[in-house]
This record gives C-alpha cells, structure tokens and sequence, in this order.
C-alpha cells in the first residue's frame, strides 16, 4: 500500500489518513516528535512538481478532509476542507448555481489544497487571476501539529498581513493547508468559444493581445500550439470551407455573460479575428467547448519535459518566439495565456542536462521567470528545478526555519532545497 506513496524513488515507511483538522494536528504532531519528516498527498496530479525530497518517512494522505464547513450562498463565500476535490466543490456550488472561478486539469482528482499547494493555474486566470486572488481565509497547521488561521471567511477582510498567501506555490513545505475560504460567484447564463486557427504563433499572439485589450474582458484567451493543435484545426475544419497549415496554431477565446452580451462578444471577436487574417475560426458551445479546452490540459503520454515560464502580457509572443526556436525535442506542445503572462510549454523526446539549459536560456533572454514543472528524476539530482532566485532565496529560507526549523514538511522540495 505504501508503494502508490513512492516519491522520488523513496517509499515512506508511515501513512496517516487524518479525517478531521484535529486528527490533521495530531499527525504532524507525532511525526515531528518523532523527528520524522512528511509529505502531504492530495490527488496526487502534481506530485512532479518541486526537486527532489530529501527525507521523507510518513505520507499524509488529506483526502479524507473533503467536506464543505461553510457555505453561504447569499454572502458569496464557501470555506472547505483542503482534501475535498475541485470537481466535488464546483458540483456543491453549482447547485446554487454558483462556481469558484478557477480552471485545473484532472477537477475530479485534483484536490484543493494541492492546487493551492502546487500554485495551479489555469485558461480563468487571465480574468480572475491565479488562485490566490481568490482566497479570503486559510487555516494550517503547522509541522509541530500548531493550528493557525490567516485572514477569515468574509470577502471584505483586512486582518492584518495576508500569511496564507506564504502557503500557495509552498508545496507544503511551511504548514498543512486544513481549510479555505474561497470567494465565489454566479455560472454565467451563456458560455461560448470562439476556436480560430492561425499560420504561426506571431499571428496568434497578436490577435490574442487585440482581443484582451478591447472593449470587454473575455473568459479566457489562450494560444495552444503544436501538434495536437493542428490536429484540432484540421477537425474543425473538415467541412473544407478553410485552410490549415500544416503548422496551425489555435486561439482559444471563452465567452461569457447574458445572452445579447455574449453575442455582441462574438461579433466583435470574429471580426478582430477577420481583420488578423486569422486562417478559419468557429463559435463553438455545450460539449464542443469542453472538447477543444482540452487542447490545454495534460498531453499523453505524459511529457518527458514541462516548464512554467511568466512574463509581462506583452513580452508573451517573445517568449512564443523564443521557445519556437528550440529544435532539440521531437515534439513541443505551448500554451499560454495571453492575458496573464504565462507561457507552459512541454516537450516529448530524450532530455539532457543541456537540453534543460537551452530552454531556460530562451525564457530568461525574454527577461521571464521559469519553472521546470517535470523532468526525469535523474536530472532533478543535479539541478534546482525553480532556478536562480537570487537575494528572494535568503528571505525564503529564513521562512522555513521560523514556520519548519526541524525540516519536517518536504525537506528539500521547495526552491534552493530548503
């Protein structure tokens, strides 16, 4: 059974399957005295993410913390357990038709405290910001079995510093997410996607850049390159009636509000699109929609190479260009936000120690941030898969020693091994 808790080649010896905050507490508690170290499972959808551990004796699985503790419809705000899954969550607000604007790959495993964890992101971030926007209250607890609570559970809070924000992108390495309060809102009345296709990733990101600087803020706006994104174009352009390259590049653009809204939406997106000389586009809805979204999601098999790169909005078709020239893997496979700054790129084929390099090089001469979300085990031994942060490291480690002194939270998988 310990077996599907192996990580990094290592196989913990303890599981602890916590229940309740209180149980939670009672856990860490006793593998911190006993000088132990965890690391804390959800779904297990991210468990790639961060270097290698260093130590790790007990798994906490937090799965069976899955419950809702507080909702209030009315009042906009939901708090629940850190185990419970995305897909649960939104299926209980969706009962009020309301949802958690906030978009990740695998909803149905992936848990929120891993998402949090693992600092997700997804399409919805462009219009609603990373995940943490959206948090108003948080509580931990920390590797000595200590409950703590940050913020509250109201959307107009202003208690002091926002410390849960210490905690999404962590990986658990400073505290146990036990629950969060989450701001929430209503299911648009009408959802659409405008599918367009493009003759390279420089038409694309211009008209992306056009469409989130209109007049009105779409859903979402994400350019998806690579083979499967040629193979969609080609679907959707099986009547004949426009061409696809064999290089095609799609621009996902999500539409959502009232009925006359949303069609006034689209008229103005397929014309910005007409005027970009964008090769063929199709206004999509109901199942469609999901179909050509999941251009965005994990590819399969899973790829041998996964980087997270962020820069400013408008150095994205750079960064685009950059990546594009990187001629070293057998297939590579781009999405980004346009909106956000955020570019994933994922690559299929051998990977080499200067294979990583070459792809840092090309996000930094952009003058963006990387992250090496996957890479083969082997290499992870040899490099920091979050980079060189410089002097935000010192700040960093300081924080790990005051929440974390013993090392007892995933030593070593954060940046800098801390």
């Amino acid at each position: 059974m310990t077996e599907s808790y192996k990580l990094d080649g290592i196989t913990p010896s303890r599981i602890e399957r916590p229940d309740t905050v209180d149980n939670l507490s009672t856990a860490l508690k006793s593998i911190h005295s006993d000088q132990q170290a965890a690391v804390l499972w959800g779904g297990g959808t991210r468990m790639h993410v961060g270097n290698t551990v260093a130590r790790y004796d007990a798994a906490v699985d937090m799965t069976n913390l899955n419950r809702i503790v507080d909702y209030r419809p009315p009042d906009l705000v939901v708090v629940a357990e850190a185990g419970m899954t995305i897909g649960a969550l939104q299926a209980e607000l969706g009962k009020n038709n309301q949802r958690l604007p906030f978009d990740v790959q695998f909803a149905d495993s992936a848990t929120i405290g891993g998402s949090l964890a693992s600092n997700t992101l997804g399409p919805l971030s462009g219009r609603y910001g990373g995940v943490r926007d959206l948090v108003i209250g948080m509580s931990i607890v920390q590797a000595d079995g200590t409950m703590t609570k940050s913020g509250g559970s109201v959307v107009k809070n202003v208690a002091g510093y926002d410390m849960a924000r210490l905690h999404i992108g962590a990986l658990g390495t400073l505290g146990a997410i036990a629950t969060v309060a989450f701001k929430i809102g209503p299911v648009p009345e009408v959802m659409r996607t405008i599918a367009a296709w493009f003759d390279s990733a420089e038409s694309a990101a211009t008209a992306g850049i056009r469409i989130t600087n209109g007049a009105f803020m779409p859903e979402a706006v994400t350019l998806v390159a690579g083979q499967r994104a040629s193979a969609k174009a080609s679907e959707l352009a099986a009547d004949g009636s426009s061409k696809v390259s064999g290089n095609a590049v799609m621009l996902l653009v999500a539409l959502a509000a009232g009925p006359a809204t949303v069609e006034r939406q689209v008229n103005e997106t397929t014309a910005i699109l007409g005027g970009s000389m964008a090769d063929g586009f199709v206004v999509l809805d109901d199942d469609l929609q999901s179909a050509a979204w999941s251009l965005t999601g994990q590819q399969s098999p899973a790829p041998t190479l996964s980087i997270r790169s962020t820069v400013k909005p408008t150095a994205t078709l750079g960064l685009l260009g950059a990546i594009g020239k990187l001629d070293n893997f057998d297939d590579t496979h781009i999405v980004a936000q346009i909106g956000f700054g955020t570019v994933e790129a994922h690559f299929q084929g051998d990977v080499s120690g200067e294979a990583v390099r070459s792809v840092r090089d090309a996000v930094t001469s952009t003058g963006g941030a990387c992250m090496i979300e996957r890479c083969p085990s082997e290499l992870k031994h040899d490099l920091d898969v979050f980079g060189d942060l410089g002097a935000p490291l010192e700040v960093m480690r300081r924080m790990k020693q005051q929440f974390d002194s013993a090392g007892t939270l995933s030593p070593g998988r954060f940046a800098g091994r801390i």
